[in-house]
């Protein structure tokens, strides 16, 4: 199941990268939505890329047909890896695992790009599930949670970045 998304913002690639990189912003994006305990793995650059490898704990609305594979409070281990150039389109990997559920796992391509009215953050991400019966049902509730809470952060870089 793969599925993009797009995000408008009226400022130029090289200011939302440096945003969007910047340990301040990420703690704050992330609490935004709820996280807690966030705790960095890896952050910074290194051999030509920018990574940032976080986990951290997310309260889920778990319907009941998942409650079996899935706890309401989970773990979410995310590393976001982008290659540093000097282009105005900034590229990146994104890879999201909630942790101790090996047969869940989020994958896709971050392309931060040029537009007339500033820049574009497009996702283009696939959601991988290995259990049997139940595994599309799966991937649409995390398609549906992911949404939900990349909607908010989003918001919430809006109005980070409008009072810089």
């Amino acid at each position: 199941m793969s599925t993009t998304v797009k995000y408008p913002y009226l400022f130029d690639t090289e200011t939302i990268f440096q945003v969007f990189t910047k340990k301040d912003f990420i703690e704050k994006k992330y609490a935004s939505v709820g996280a807690k305990n966030l705790e960095f793995i890896e952050y910074g650059e290194k051999e030509g890329k920018f990574i940032i490898h976080t986990k951290r704990d997310l309260l889920l609305e778990v319907p009941g047909f998942a409650q079996k594979f899935i706890q309401p409070t989970t773990s979410i281990i995310q590393t976001e890896i982008w290659t540093l150039t000097d282009d105005k389109i900034k590229k990146g990997t994104a890879h999201v695992k909630p942790q101790g559920l090996s047969m869940i796992e989020m994958s896709g391509e971050i392309i931060l790009q040029p537009t007339d009215e500033g820049s574009e953050n497009i996702f283009t991400y696939e959601i991988t599930i290995n259990i049997p019966f139940i595994g599309t049902k799966l991937a649409n509730f995390f398609d549906g949670e992911g949404r939900k809470t990349a909607q908010k952060e989003y918001e919430f870089a809006v109005q980070y970045i409008s009072n810089m």
